[in-house]
Parts: structure tokens; sequence; C-alpha cells
């Protein structure tokens, strides 16, 4: 044994060394069983520590181990780890043992590893999703026969005698399947013993034991292959990745596994080794009993005693207060362990007043006693490992977490308070790893279907999906395209009973300043979108449809999340949308109209003055705002901390606001939250009113142009009248001059409440896409 750590620890590497990152990385606690994590060999990988110094990666797109090192834990880049934006490909940390070629290696009914492709997603396979149970981490995935018949598949990763072990679960099948263990540059050699073989490699044996079933038999062969390996880098996300060529014969050590009506289990034990120390190794693996078929365990209810108790940590004692300060409505800071980095990007409530945060380092906790005294609140980790996710919703009592590279539920299938199964509903656009390679949401539409919408910031056409807000049937097995157009929608929600679906925008290139926009099919909201999308117009086009509402810059510069107030209790604004704004650490009031048909409206402040970039909202079942926030060094914010859970509450005290715009064939109507004083309020000069619009351009945002295409410049509309309603409560504007296609603004510095009070917010922004016949 001696013998065999030595060599293992002169194995040579697998990979370039990266260039020398501007900073040091981060690494995963040691406890932690895996983490979802873009690395060379596969965006979407896995990465389980076997032991302290023995590390798996795991593709889930093609179903292959495609690294095996010795050495230190995986090294993690990322904004979300180390702080900059750059690098973000997470990179093995020491010498490579072993790995498989860039194929699924499964088929049926005769081995085609001949014939095999590295390019594509395989069309016959489909990962599941994992488990942690029993303490190791298992793979599921379902295969496609020839006839297109589905067998379930669980492989489970640990480490024994400094050997891998993976266990193979095999539900029913009805054809000869074949599954290549091992594809190594090398030639061949047997060992004198049944179920035990070695791939001589340049400078060590490459030992594989097989045990388990007898319906399972191994055998070693040669085959010459040729592919392009595509190797993920920082620069690849945007202008492809470069792809190493190989090209030589294989030796393999393919399983055979014969047709079945019951379940089988065998396991693949790797080590490699010295010439001498290979047979009486074998013999050692060879003997181990392996215990039957358990494929239902990693679902049910069974009690894992293995799982360790789930970390809860109590509120901070050094409370630190809000800095919103409004005589309307008191916000409340819960005080976070300053330790916890909780950088919120996603939130929705589960049961009893509980609410789930998703965290950008891809950890999610439950708030337990989300909706009682801020300072009793207690926070339980749910998950970790997750891969950046950027959205989080509670479906059937479910937690369902957006990740760059797929929808996952959580389920605590033993009940001890963490999750121990992690299913895949759906991954089935492209991943190119990109720190840009965001997927927000998932949101339900009225029929009940997922739907996310993908940043197109930073990508390819030839990458999948890539800016498009997708739809994904219930069951996760149907993906339908709805939109394109989109750059960085750090904010996706419904509105309204029939649960229309809107998306925040990030002011950028081709995108001239923040705005929402209404999810509807065909549309197209202004930034070049990767395929299905024609490649011609990958360089640009004359024209995209209108949002809903544009966020002026001084106001709002990084749009994010959005919820519906819903209560009667948080003030006179029901039926009407919250948005946040990561920069400016603020939140915005949105009222929406149709007009024509379509949607548009008219944007406030609202509040001001959060701990950290205002990330997510949601309204909570007692009726009160809550908004999670984060920033980091990359994603900049006008705020103090790096965290921050406020919850927001209605004093009971009505503001004097402008509560809703309706556009006129002539002007606008305003309502008024109180009613007005006639004479203040019935002075057209008390009104200023101007227009812009924005410049569709490849350049980054835009100035405001007049009606005459000025830069940096407005157009003054004239007031013609200002008529007040018999009640007091509306105001009339008749308007000379001013045209659809470009931002209302109305100014009302001198309206009066009949108590004499000035707006609390004297100036709305209305976009006025049509103006009513």
């Amino acid at each position: 044994m001696k013998n065999l750590i030595t060599f293992l620890l002169l194995a040579p590497t697998i990979w370039a060394a990266p260039k020398k990152p501007l900073v040091p990385p981060v690494f995963d606690p040691p406890n932690q069983p895996l983490r979802m994590a873009p690395m060379p060999l596969s965006s979407r990988s896995v990465y389980v520590p076997l032991a302290k110094n023995l590390h798996l990666a795991f593709d889930t797109e093609k179903l292959r181990v495609h690294t095996v090192w010795r050495g230190g834990p995986l090294k993690l880049f990322g904004p979300g780890y180390h702080g900059p934006k750059r690098p973000f490909i997470c990179q093995p940390n020491g010498r490579r043992l072993w790995g498989n070629p860039p194929f699924l290696p499964w088929f049926f009914g005769e081995d085609n590893l001949a014939k095999a492709k590295a390019d594509g997603r395989p069309k016959n396979a489909r990962y599941l999703g994992l488990s942690t149970k029993g303490g190791r981490v298992t793979f599921m995935y379902e295969l496609r026969d020839s006839k297109g018949r589905a067998v379930r598949v669980h492989e489970s990763v640990r480490v024994e005698r400094g050997a891998v072990v993976r266990r193979f679960e095999m539900g029913p099948r009805q054809e000869m399947v074949f599954m290549e263990a091992h594809a190594e540059l090398g030639r061949r050699v047997w060992l004198a013993l049944p179920r035990a073989g070695a791939i001589q490699l340049k400078n060590k044996l490459l030992l594989v034991v097989l045990r388990g079933s007898d319906a399972a038999f191994m055998k070693l062969h040669k085959v010459k292959l040729a592919y392009d390996e595509e190797v993920f880098t920082e620069e690849g996300t945007t202008k492809g990745n470069p792809r190493n060529h190989v090209e030589g014969t294989f030796a393999c050590t393919t399983i055979a596994v014969e047709p079945g009506e019951k379940p089988v289990a065998f396991e693949v034990v790797s080590l490699p080794t010295l010439d001498e120390a290979a047979h009486e190794f074998a013999e050692v693996l060879v003997r181990t009993p392996v215990g039957p078929p358990q494929m239902d365990v990693i679902s049910n209810k069974s009690k894992d005693a293995s799982a360790p108790k789930p970390t809860v940590r109590a509120a901070n004692p050094r409370a630190r207060r809000s800095f919103v300060l409004s005589p309307y409505y008191k916000t409340e800071a819960f005080p976070l362990p300053d330790d916890m980095k909780m950088l919120v990007t996603g939130m929705d409530w589960m049961p009893k007043g509980r609410l789930a945060l998703a965290t950008y380092r891809g950890e999610v906790y439950i708030v337990e006693g989300a909706t009682g005294p801020v300072a009793k609140a207690r926070y339980r980790r749910f998950a970790r490992g997750m891969c950046e996710p950027l959205g989080l919703l509670v479906k059937d009592g479910k937690i369902h977490l957006g990740n760059k590279n797929e929808i996952t539920r959580l389920t605590d299938t033993d009940g001890n308070g963490e999750a121990d199964l992690f299913e895949s509903v759906n991954s089935d656009w492209d991943y190119t790893g990109s720190y840009n390679s965001f997927s927000y949401g998932p949101v339900l539409d009225k029929a009940g279907n997922f739907v996310v919408a993908n940043a197109g910031h930073a990508g390819r056409w030839s990458a999948k999906y890539m800016g498009w807000a997708l739809r994904i049937s219930s069951d996760g097995r149907k993906l339908e395209p709805i939109c394109s157009g989109m750059r960085e929608p750090n904010g996706i929600g419904t509105f309204g009973p029939n649960r229309d679906i809107f998306v925040t925008e990030n002011q950028g290139a081709w995108i001239g300043a923040c705005k929402l926009n209404h999810i509807q099919p065909g549309r197209f909201f202004g930034h070049p979108s990767s395929k299905p999308a024609p490649e011609k117009l990958y360089s640009g086009r004359k024209t995209f449809d209108p949002p809903a509402v544009w966020f002026p810059y001084k106001l709002a510069r990084s749009s994010t999340g959005m919820c519906e107030i819903t209560a009667d209790c948080f003030g006179p604004f029901k039926g009407q949308l919250l948005v946040g704004d990561f920069q400016n650490a603020i939140v915005t009031r949105v009222h929406l109209e149709k007009v024509g048909g379509e949607w548009q409206g008219a944007v406030w402040p609202f509040l001001k003055g959060f701990q950290s970039g205002v990330n997510r909202l949601v309204m909570g079942p007692d009726g009160h705002l809550y908004v999670g926030g984060c920033k980091t060094v990359a994603w900049a914010a006008n705020a103090p901390f790096s965290q921050g859970l406020e919850r927001v509450k209605f004093s009971g005290k009505i503001p004097f606001e402008v509560k809703t715009v309706r556009a006129m064939p002539d002007g606008f109507e305003l309502t008024f939250t109180k009613p007005v004083d006639p004479k203040a309020a019935g002075e057209a000069a008390g009104y200023d009113v101007w227009q812009y619009k924005y410049k569709y351009q490849k350049k980054y945002g835009s100035p405001e142009f007049d009606h005459d295409g000025k830069p940096d410049s407005f157009t003054v509309i004239d007031v013609k009248s200002a008529t007040v309603s018999e009640d007091g409560q509306k105001v009339r504007l008749r308007l000379d001059g001013w045209k659809a296609g470009f931002v209302t603004a109305v100014r009302g510095l001198d309206a009066r409440s009949a108590e004499g009070e000035k707006l609390w917010h004297d100036t709305f922004y209305y976009t006025l896409n049509r103006i009513p016949r």
C-alpha cells in the first residue's frame, strides 16, 4: 500500500496549468458533500470530495466521470466565491489519476464506442439528479434502449482502500447493455483473476475490478478513436472554446450487463497502481461482497443514520438597524450572522411562516419564524453546493432552485431538516460556464409551467437559448422558447390574475436603460440572442419590441426582482408592482395599465436606504414586504453591507401620492391617494411635463433624446389645463405636443392635498408606447 500511495502522488497532471489568478481561489469546507460548478472538461460538473486527498468530478451531460485527481479540493473561482468577475472556471487541484473521454459511456445491443461522437448532448440519456443519502453521492439517470424503452441507473461514488468505487444499480432492461468503465490511451493487460484487469498506461497500471451481480461481466479490448474534446475557458464563453484533438488506440474496460426483469447491482473499482502490487491488491478487492440493489432508498422516507445534523444559526446579537427612513413605512433589519454570507438571490414562502432563501454562493436557508420578531428568527441551512442560483420557487411544498445549469427540485426525504435529494427538473439549454450565464427564475405561469429567463450577455450564437425566455412543462420533460432579446434579466415575476410574466432588464449594450418587459411569444427585446434565433441577426437588428416601462437611469441603474402588492394592509397601492434596484439599493413602484391590449405604465421612487443591494422582493403571508440584498466586488451597490434581509411594514399613515396614472387621448388622468386642494392641484402651471426616448444602439446604454433626436436633451410638453374631479381624488391633465414612443415625465411640485401636504414623490415617469384613441 505504501508503494501505491507513493505512485499516486507522482502521477502526472491532466490539464495545462491555468494562468495565475489575480486573487487566490476559495475552497468548500471539507465536510461538504458536493459542488455543482463549471470545470475545464465539463460546464455541468458535479465535484465530489471522496477523501481528504482524493477527488472526483462527474459530467451530468454525458454521464461520465471526467476527472479523478489526488491532491487538494476543487479551486472555486467567480464573484460568488472570491469576488472578482474573472476567473470563473473552477479548476482541479492536484495530479490526474484517470478520466473518461467525452462520450456517453452506455450502449445497447452492441458496444458502439468506436461510433460515439464527442459533440452535443446524448439524445438517448437524461440526467435525473443526485442524492446524498447514505453518506455518499449517487447520480441518477435514465437511458433509452434501441426501441426507446427507459432503463434507470443509479451510480454512486465512494473511496475504499484508496480506490474509487462506482456502484451501479440498474433497473429492468430488455436488451444487452454495455458500459465503458474506462477508455485510456495505452495497451491492455489481463491479470490472472476472474473479473479483474488492468490497463497499462505510460508509467503505471490502472487496476480495474468488477464485483457484484453475475449478470455483469467485464472485457478488455482495444479501439481506435479520434475526437476533439472541448475545454471550457473564460475566453471561450464568447468566442467558442478551444478543442484538444485526441487520436490513437484506446485500451477499454467494458462492463456488459445481460437483460433481466429485476434490478441488478455491481461495482467497478479503479485504482492506479504499480505492476508488482496489482495482482495482490486485486484479490483483496474482488472478495469484497456487494449488497443487493435498493433503488428506492434515495427517494423513500427511510431514516439516514449517516446524515449530519442540520446547521441552525441564531440571530446576530449585534443587531444592525435599517437605514430606510420613512414616516409611512417602517423597516426592520434581520440581524444576520456576520459570517453567513447570505447574498440573497431567491426568496419564496414555505408553510408556517418559513422563508426560503437562495444565496449566490449556492446555499439554501430556511428562515424559521420569519414573520415573527426579527431577533428571534433562526437560520437553518437546507442545502449547499448548488451552482450560483438566481431564483427560488416553492411549488407543491418543495423548493425549486434556478441554478445556472438546471432547475433543481430539493427534497428532504428523511425528515432531518436538510435536503438529500436533488432532482434535475430540466437542463435543456446550453451552459458555457460563463460568469454571465445566469438563469433567472423559475416562476410559474397560469398553466403551472415553469418559466425562466436566460442572460444573453457575454454569450455566443452557437450556445443554445442564451438571451431567451423558456417555458418548461410541469414535469420537466418539454422545453419551448417563448421570446428573446434579453441581456441580463435579473428579475422575473408574475402580475395580475392571469399571471402575466414580466422580467426586468439591465442597461448595457443594445439596452438604453433598465426596463420592464412583458414576456410574450415571439417578442424580441433588443439584445442579440443565440440560436434558435437566426445567426445573421446576431450582429444586431434595427428594431425591437418596446418595454412596458423604462426606468430612468437617474432612478434605477440595475433593476432586479419584483413582486405584486396583494394585501390591503401594505398601504394604498394594492395591485401594483414593486421593483428593486441593485446599485442604488432602492425599491421603486410601478403602476401598469393596458392600452390597445398592451401593458404600459408609470414608475415612481418608493423606498431607499436598504442595507445591501436590493436583489429580491417577496410579499409575506403577513402582508409585509421582505427585501433580500447582496453586494460583491463584481456587483457594486450604494449600500454598506454585503448581505441584507429586511422587512417593510406599512405604518398606517397614508402618504399623499399619485396613486395611479391612466393615459387618455389628450393627456393623463391622475388619481391621488387623498383628495387634493382644488386650487393648487387645478393650476396647469403647477405641472411640468417633458418627453425623451433612448436610442437603440450597440453602445453601452444611451443618453436621453428629444423629439428632434438631440442627445442629452428632452422636449417640453405644454400643459393646456388641469381639471380636478368633484370628489377631489383625480386630476385630468390635457397636454399638447406629446408623442407616442417616448417616456413622459410629469412633475407636480405645486400639488397639495386638502390638508396642505406636498407629494411624497413629486415626479413619475410614464412609458407612452401608445396613446389611446
